[in-house]
């Protein structure tokens, strides 16, 4: 009986296994005229590894939204990165971006950005 699990790598319990291998996400804003904006702390283009198109807009809205109190009129379907009329999303292939590893943000790395701004102090 086929249960569907496929295991990462073969090397064992008692060795360390190596990350999955993802895709690369290219996410670029296309609209933000758009008020639904308001619910993003960044508007840029954003790089994700992830499995799916969809895991990847989700990955970047759990970083980049924000709570907000938009007005009655302003009704929001879903949040902007998980909107195709707003964001275009495209795998591509980028050296400067492993597939191996965690599903995650790549860029912006506001956590380096944060770093660099507090040494130049």
């Amino acid at each position: 009986m086929e249960t569907g699990f496929v295991p990462a790598c073969d090397e064992g319990f008692d060795r360390k296994c190596r990350e999955t291998k993802m895709a690369i996400w290219h996410l670029t804003p296309v609209d933000l005229v758009d008020p639904s904006w308001e619910a993003s702390s960044h508007r840029g283009a954003a790089i994700i590894r992830a499995d799916s198109e969809d895991a990847a807009r989700d990955i970047a809205q759990q970083a980049f939204g924000v709570k907000t109190r938009f007005q009655p009129q302003h009704r929001i379907i879903e949040a902007p990165w998980k909107r195709a009329k707003l964001v275009r999303a495209e795998r591509v292939s980028d050296r400067r971006f492993e597939e191996e590893g965690p599903a995650e943000v790549l860029s912006p790395r506001f956590e380096a950005h944060l770093k660099a701004s507090r040494r130049a102090r």
